[in-house]
């Protein structure tokens, strides 16, 4: 393992209970996308799929930023 790679800072970054901005971006989209398919389908269980699922992405996307 080379020991420049060791001490270097990671690419990614948690989200803290501080990032309320983030936070706030990645609860509208999980909002809004779960609204969205409840509306379209009226079933909740694929609507709260579709929520985490893009919950998730939005966390790592963010994250990335």
């Amino acid at each position: 393992m080379d020991r420049g790679s060791k001490n270097a800072p990671s690419r990614y970054r948690k989200l803290r209970p501080g990032d309320r901005l983030e936070w706030l971006i990645v609860a509208l989209l999980f909002a809004v996308s779960s609204i969205g398919v409840y509306v379209l389908t009226s079933s909740l269980l694929p609507a709260l799929f579709v929520g985490i699922l893009v919950w998730g992405v939005a966390i790592g996307v963010v994250a990335m930023l």
